[in-house]
C-alpha cells in the first residue's frame, strides 16, 4: 500500500472524516497545514445540515487533485487536463462502487439524525467508508503519480 493511502487511512480511523483523511494525507504537496485542510473541507463533512450529495472521499480526493493541478490553472493554460482528471477520478470510483452519492454508497442519508443513527449502529463507516477512502485515495495517488510523469 502506498504511503499516502495508508496515512489516509490512519487519519480516518484516528476519528478524522472523510474528506479530511484524503486532504491530510496529500497535504505536503500543495504546502497546507492541517488547520488549512480543516477549513477547506469543513464544507464536505456529514454535518453541514444538507443532504449529502458526493461522498467525503471523493470531495477531498477531488479537491486535493485541483489543488494539485492548480499549477496549469496559474500558467494560463487552460482547464481541459484538470477536467479530464477529475472526470476520470470519478468515472473510475463509480466503476467501482457504482456511484459517487454518499447516500447511495451507504444506504442511509446522514445528513439526517436518524441516517447517522442507523449508520453508526450498522457500523457503516468503519464497513464501507474504510473501503471507500482506500480506493479514493489510491485513484488519486494513481492520477497525481501521472500528472507529476506528465510534468
Amino acid at each position: 500500500m502506498k504511503e499516502r493511502v495508508k496515512a489516509a487511512l490512519e487519519k480516518f480511523d484516528a476519528g478524522y472524516d472523510c474528506s479530511h483523511s484524503i486532504l491530510s494525507a496529500y497535504a505536503d504537496l500543495f504546502e497546507f497545514d492541517d488547520q488549512s485542510v480543516q477549513t477547506i473541507q469543513r464544507p464536505c463533512g456529514p454535518m453541514t445540515g444538507r443532504a449529502m450529495s458526493v461522498c467525503g472521499a471523493v470531495a477531498g480526493a477531488i479537491m486535493a487533485l485541483n489543488q494539485k493541478l492548480r499549477e496549469e490553472r496559474e500558467a494560463g493554460n487552460d482547464t481541459a487536463k484538470k477536467s479530464e482528471m477529475i472526470r476520470e477520478f470519478r468515472e473510475r470510483f463509480e466503476k467501482l462502487h457504482g456511484t459517487v452519492s454518499c447516500t447511495e454508497l451507504l444506504g442511509v442519508d446522514i445528513s439526517q439524525m436518524d441516517g447517522q443513527e442507523i449508520a453508526l449502529e450498522q457500523d457503516l463507516f468503519r464497513t464501507k467508508c474504510h473501503a471507500f477512502v482506500t480506493d479514493a485515495a489510491e485513484i488519486l495517488e494513481d492520477l497525481i503519480d501521472i500528472k507529476l510523469r506528465d510534468e
